[in-house]
């Protein structure tokens, strides 16, 4: 059984530095973003560069100060930015406490 769920796993592995796109539940997450339709909010957010390492499956990420969230995240709800492209899924208006 092992067998055949590790063949759609990859591994994933980041370096410090690196930049990466945060996964999240976007119908949890409504203090990122407000819209009237929650399903189609964005999956991934930022993208964010790694600080520091912890472990093998964990990540500290630089969040802005004003975030909710927590700063250490496990791999799997992390995607590494590919690209020159600079895309921000949030503009930083929208991350403010007052809407």
């Amino acid at each position: 059984m092992k067998h055949y769920a590790d063949q759609r796993r990859t591994k994933r592995h980041f370096d410090v530095g690196d930049e990466v796109y945060l996964k999240l539940q976007p119908c949890r997450q409504t203090f990122l973003a407000l819209r009237k339709n929650l399903k189609l909010t964005a999956k991934f957010y930022g993208p964010y560069k790694v600080t520091r390492r912890i472990g093998l499956v964990a990540y500290i990420l630089n969040l802005p100060e004003h975030s909710k969230l927590h700063p250490i995240v496990h791999v799997s709800l992390l995607k590494k930015k590919l690209g020159n492209r600079n895309f921000t899924s949030i503009e930083p208006h929208e991350m403010t406490e007052d809407g």
